[in-house]
């Protein structure tokens, strides 16, 4: 062999190891990135709950997550981060990284309230958060003292008729939803009562149960031991169809009165989520909802499990903004 032919079979050699160096290099990244999304969770995955510990929600958050955490193979914290209507825990997790290893469990007030209700809003439920799931739904009971003496909803709206301006009814706060809901209430019967509000459910049920005010709408975990010792009683109830726990208690819908809005907790995640991650939380989240315990835990605290996919919590979402506007507008509801 010459020169010529050697120098010409060197080049070749060393053009095919070049070939198969980057053909392995391109083999490694491909493996690399689907290794990536496989070892999602790589770590615990914490989930904000805007409910303070103890609460309702905050026990629904730990009830869910510790079924979903031993299905994922990592644990999942619930990290409890009340405050500001959720506006605190919203946007801690909005400014988080969107890797798939936070979340938040939120309500209804935070999620498409309080983008009517306040004028600086530090984050878009849309523009900054992936929908989930939608996770549970939850009536509230509009009750009145005992000692009051009314029977039914249609004798209140006559004693309202009768009495303007005298009666006043008891919600947790400013822009919450039972403060929503009474409003739609009035809205549509043009029932004239006067607001009082409290700092959260416990100052609700003490007015309640001094007769101090004439209605209250709150969920079942505060009224329920008051309806059960006969000390309040259960008008109606929101939503189209009658609660578990409250057979005999008629919706406001068969009552005549357009549908009363609904509490709602749903789970989101910072806009851009990696897709695997929202994925499979949903499945997860749909599939505990599924098992019967968790159901008859629920029910017997007065919601209702949903699920579905996040299309589901979207729709609700772009429903619900322009709604509960048009609400807070009409009252001229402004936050203390």
């Amino acid at each position: 062999m010459n020169a010529l032919q050697q120098g010409s079979s060197s080049d070749a050699q060393a053009a095919r190891r070049s070939f198969m160096a980057s053909a392995l290099a391109l083999a490694g990244l491909a493996s690399a990135r689907v290794t990536g999304a496989e070892r999602w969770p790589s770590r615990p995955i914490t989930v904000v709950s805007t409910g303070p510990a103890g609460s309702g929600p905050d026990t629904r958050a730990r009830e869910l997550f510790t079924h979903i955490g031993m299905a994922l193979g990592q644990p999942i914290v619930v990290e409890n981060m009340p405050g500001a209507g959720g506006i605190i825990a919203m946007e801690q997790v909005r400014r988080a990284s969107p890797d798939g290893h936070r979340f938040i469990f939120t309500h209804i007030g935070a999620v498409v309230i309080n983008p009517s209700l306040m004028k600086a809003l530090p984050y878009d439920p849309v523009r900054d958060f992936d929908p989930v799931s939608l996770v549970l739904e939850s009536p509230m009971i509009l009750v009145t003292p005992s000692s009051l003496g009314i029977e039914s909803l249609a004798q209140l709206l006559d004693l309202a008729k009768r009495k303007p301006g005298t009666l006043m009814y008891a919600s947790a706060g400013i822009g919450t939803p039972p403060h929503m809901f009474v409003e739609q209430l009035k809205a549509a019967t043009k029932m004239s009562i006067d607001h009082v509000p409290f700092k959260g459910s416990p100052g609700v049920v003490q007015a309640l149960m001094g007769a101090q005010v004439a209605i209250g709408i709150e969920g079942a975990t505060a009224l329920m031991p008051l309806i059960e010792t006969g000390k309040v009683r259960a008008l109606a109830v929101t939503g189209n169809l009658r609660m578990e726990i409250l057979p005999d208690v008629p919706t406001f819908t068969e009552l005549g009165v357009p549908e009363i809005g609904l509490s709602w907790l749903a789970v989101m995640a910072p806009k851009g989520t990696l897709p695997e991650a929202v994925t499979a939380m949903n499945r997860e989240i749909t599939r505990v909802l599924a098992l019967p315990d968790l159901r008859r835990s629920l029910v017997a605290f007065g919601s209702r499990p949903i699920g579905g996919p996040p299309e589901v919590l979207a729709e609700r979402i772009r429903t619900e903004l322009p709604r509960w506007k048009t609400v807070i507008d009409r009252a001229g509801i402004r936050p203390e």
